[in-house]
């Protein structure tokens, strides 16, 4: 069923009413932000099913845990004040703290001019109650609670609170929900769950059910919602739950009976407590009978109403009857709706745990890195502009790429560590002892996390430094000037050459850049994020991912470098077309049981970065023998093998970087470059969003970033 449009529900009413100016943006965007403060235990549950209910939690507060990430996709903040500079249209918020503290919390939120305030907490001393209710007027905000189960509005899907999905809307015709209905105003939550339930029983709808608060003193009295809700257009009646304790009822009751005018809808009360004893608790703060007093009784609330005109009920049989009866029998929907609902919330399954992304996700033929298609990535942004892709969701303005370009300069000047470099080592292996001993990145690396951006650039930077050792380049950047680029600087280091090829460096940049992620499944992600699920340093965690880049994964571009020079070779020596000498290496290979690498993909038919890369090759004057086998192998593969394999990102690195005439190593030199970036933007966000020594289920991966 399609849910109502949030600008004509009744929470809408409510922030309109307070809030004309938020109310505008809203029916703008069709959306209501919420937050959520207070994120232990409770806060936590309850923020993943209001979630899943169809709330919009645009963030969580908690003291200490500013930078993270709650339900992988809601940002924390330290303070609102902070929340509120980021996401200034919050118009919900939910307070989950205890109440011990609850008091300048509640008021920093009132006076951020958040127009609806939830204070879940209770038991919140009366001293502090005053002055969060004395905030709440001064800057006209709505406050439920404290100690209030929460407030729904089912036909907009939208919950604030820990109220369960038991309450049902209108049926507007087979396909959409309706705005019109019932509303309840509640004292109580276990009150209100099952009025609603007798009512949905027999086909009438809630269109808001509000949970006003137990305590002895709240935010807002039945006096103060109620003319609020009768003047909503939708509200057909009123449901007043009300129990014994305090005078909330007797001065509702005598409002009504003075200003009729004020109440044009029907009303309909149910006081809970009719056998309690004076002095009784019923649990909550205020259901307390005063001894001796003539008012906080059964007895003198049901008097008060009845002289008002409003009906007293102390059951859910007569509250049917009583609201049928004033509705004319009207029926919102089939009860078969509501009992169908409640089978499938019977019969659901536990939901499964997922492990979820908000960096990259996999398709066939499609990369998509926070929204965008890794192709259109590699045709036209840097490495840097990336990386800030990767780790903020966005690509930065050219402020904030001018200042990664110093940092990432600033790692690359500074020495290499002292390790060893061994003759014919693999790469990766090398690599994983520079990350390890490199105590200038250990030392950056400890940075809050909130310099997450930075450190993975810092990280770059040195990896560049450390390839200059491997490739002994690195005269080339002993005098980098500090308005050098990082584009440049890569060029200097991977090729060995001073003088800058802009077009080459363009390539070189876009081919790492092509190698950047993979998702969450490759071997190298995971082994990163194994290693930040423990907390490990940001630098052992990437030596852990270099380390699982092998022959077997990230070595293919390498021998395609081997197999495309070879083809090339055979053919002049032999003075042949190069299709010919191509299809006897074939031929040789399978005869060895050797595999031609760079062919195939376990996702891609058609690697998505294939063609950019090609085109950029061409653009830089450097598309000779190998770029073009690069375009026929899977052609000539398959009249060698008779199996049709593309050729996939790694094997057109390995053209290009044999057409480049450089060294094979660089084809694995600029993999394990461009993931770097990935590999710390997912231990970032594992660090950010998830709890230590989680069980990571890598089959279980979804991406819930941008589309």
């Amino acid at each position: 069923m399609k849910r109502l449009p949030v600008d004509q529900g009744m929470l809408y009413y409510l922030i309109k009413d307070k809030r004309p100016k938020l109310a505008e943006h809203i029916k703008k965007t069709g959306s209501i932000d919420t937050v959520i403060i207070g994120l232990g235990r409770q806060g936590m549950k309850h923020a993943g099913l209001m979630k899943d209910f169809g709330t919009k939690i645009t963030a969580g507060i908690s003291k200490g845990r500013g930078g993270s990430r709650i339900h992988e996709i809601i940002p924390v903040y330290e303070t609102i004040t902070d929340c509120v500079k980021e996401h200034p249209n919050i118009a919900i918020a939910s307070i989950w703290r205890h109440y011990s503290g609850v008091k300048d919390v509640a008021i920093e939120v009132i006076e951020s001019g958040i127009p609806i305030v939830v204070l879940i907490s209770e038991f919140i001393p009366l001293k502090d109650v005053r002055d969060i209710i004395v905030a709440a007027k001064k800057h006209k905000t709505i406050l439920f609670g404290g100690n209030t189960p929460g407030i729904i509005f089912p036909p907009e899907g939208i919950k604030v609170g820990m109220l369960p999905d038991i309450f049902y809307p209108e049926e507007k015709n087979s396909e959409e929900f309706g705005p019109k209905g019932v509303t309840i105003v509640s004292r109580s939550g276990a009150i209100l769950y099952h009025m609603s339930d007798a009512l949905a029983s027999v086909g009438i709808a809630q269109n808001a059910v509000l949970g006003i608060g137990g305590d002895g003193a709240i935010g807002t009295r039945f006096l103060d919602i109620v003319p609020v809700v009768q003047q909503y257009e939708n509200t057909d009646l009123i449901v007043i739950a009300g129990e014994i304790g305090g005078c909330q009822e007797e001065i509702l009751a005598e409002d009504i009976a003075k200003h009729p005018e004020k109440y044009p809808k029907p009303i309909v009360a149910l006081i809970s407590g009719s056998n309690a004893p004076e002095g009784k608790t019923m649990g909550h703060a205020g259901a307390i009978v005063t001894p001796g007093q003539e008012y906080g009784t059964f007895k003198s609330k049901k008097a008060a109403f009845e002289k008002a005109g409003v009906p007293v009920v102390n059951g859910q049989h007569d509250l049917i009857k009583e609201v049928q009866a004033k509705l004319k029998n009207k029926q919102y929907f089939p009860v078969k709706s509501y009992r169908e609902k409640l089978r499938k919330n019977w019969e659901e399954p536990p939901k499964k745990p997922e492990w979820a992304t908000l960096i990259t996700k996999i398709e066939p033929n499609n990369i998509i890195i926070s929204g965008y298609p890794l192709q259109d990535i590699v045709k036209d942004k840097t490495l840097l502009e990336t990386t800030y892709l990767l780790i903020k969701g966005k690509f930065p303005s050219s402020k904030e790429t001018l200042s990664m370009e110093k940092i990432a300069l600033e790692a690359v000047k500074i020495p290499t560590p002292k390790a060893s470099i061994f003759k014919g080592e693999d790469i990766a292996k090398t690599l994983g002892r520079f990350l390890v001993s490199d105590e200038k990145l250990a030392d950056y690396s400890k940075k809050s996390i909130k310099a997450s951006l930075e450190i993975a650039v810092f990280g770059l930077g040195r990896i560049a430094r450390y390839l200059s050792a491997i490739l002994k380049t690195e005269k080339n950047i002993e005098d980098i000037k500090d308005d050098a680029i990082f584009t440049d600087v890569i060029y200097q280091v991977l090729t060995g050459e001073k003088k800058i090829s802009k077009k080459k460096a363009e390539l070189l940049e876009a081919m790492i850049v092509a190698s950047v992620d993979h998702g969450v499944t490759p071997p190298s992600t995971q082994s990163t994020l194994i290693a930040a699920s423990v907390r490990a340093p940001f630098e052992v965690a990437l030596a852990q991912g270099v380390g699982a880049i092998t022959d077997v994964h990230g070595g293919a571009g390498t021998k395609a470098v081997h197999f495309f020079k070879k083809c090339v070779e055979i053919a002049k020596e032999k003075q042949i077309d190069l299709s010919t000498a191509t299809y006897e290496v074939i031929t040789e290979y399978v005869r060895d049981g050797k595999r031609v690498q760079g062919l195939g993909h376990r996702i891609h038919t058609k690697d998505p970065r294939r063609d950019i890369l090609w085109t950029k090759a061409e653009k830089a004057g450097i598309a000779a023998d190998s770029v073009e086998l690069s375009k026929k192998i899977t052609e000539i593969f398959k009249q060698a093998r008779g199996i049709d394999l593309p050729i996939n990102v790694d094997g057109v690195i390995g053209a290009i970087i044999a057409d480049l005439g450089l060294n094979p190593i660089l084809a694995k030199a600029v993999f394990i470059f461009g993931r770097i970036a990935g590999l710390s933007a997912h231990y970032f966000e594992e660090i950010i969003s998830q709890p230590q020594m989680r069980r990571i289920n890598f089959a279980e991966a979804v991406y819930k970033g941008r589309e």
